[in-house]
């Protein structure tokens, strides 16, 4: 598997990008209701829909793809660009997810099948593995398994888009608890205890269990 370089405050993975306009163009898609889909002007009006978008969708999968890493104030522009959404928390949390599947699929086709293929426990031990590894390497983010389930904590010096506010932070935390759920079959929540964008030194995730919540 090709190496990539670990998120630094410098630079991002391009899978953020490459997610965020994923998910808005997702959401932009007119309900095939007989109405929206035929009022040509509403559909040019979102952006998600947009010729600009689909062809920067396509530049960054193929960056993803060769797992470059892009300079911060691009990744952050795009950022930006979906907080000035009013569905901005949507597009994050799905946006989220969507990076998440993507950093896992970047593992190789190899490392899958093994994981699938594999007896439960050591299963359960790659798939954990694979969140730590993935969390540090995409996301600068320390996971680590506790006693309680797992935990999480990035720092904003650390990274080129946390101190955009709390939608950088919604946006991490559906990537860390999606890449658990992918890897691991975590079906807890995750509480963001402290916040880089509330003035905290550290963003923090700890987990409940699925009863906890429910």
């Amino acid at each position: 598997m090709k190496s990539s370089p670990e998120i630094t405050a410098l630079s991002a993975h391009a899978v953020f990008p490459l997610s965020l306009l994923e998910a808005m163009r997702s959401l932009d898609r007119p309900v095939e209701d007989g109405i929206d889909a035929a009022n040509h002007e509403t559909k040019a009006r979102r952006l998600g829909l947009s010729s600009t978008v689909a062809s920067q969708i396509e530049r960054y999968r193929g960056l993803a793809k060769s797992e470059a890493a892009l300079p911060a104030e691009e990744v952050a522009s795009v950022f930006r660009l979906v907080g000035r959404r009013s569905d901005a928390e949507l597009v994050l949390a799905d946006a989220g997810r969507r990076a998440a599947r993507h950093a896992a699929r970047s593992a190789g086709l190899t490392f899958r099948v093994l994981r699938r293929s594999a007896p439960r426990g050591l299963r359960s031990w790659l798939g954990v593995r694979d969140a730590v590894r993935l969390s540090r390497r995409v996301f600068g983010a320390r996971l680590a398994m506790g006693a309680g389930g797992p935990e999480a904590e990035m720092e904003a010096r650390f990274s080129p888009v946390l101190s955009l506010g709390e939608g950088a932070c919604a946006f991490h935390g559906a990537a860390l608890h999606e890449l658990l759920r992918f890897l691991t079959g975590f079906e807890g929540a995750l509480v963001h205890e402290s916040c880089c964008g509330r003035g905290d030194e550290v963003c923090r995730w700890r987990s409940l269990a699925a009863e906890e919540h429910t």
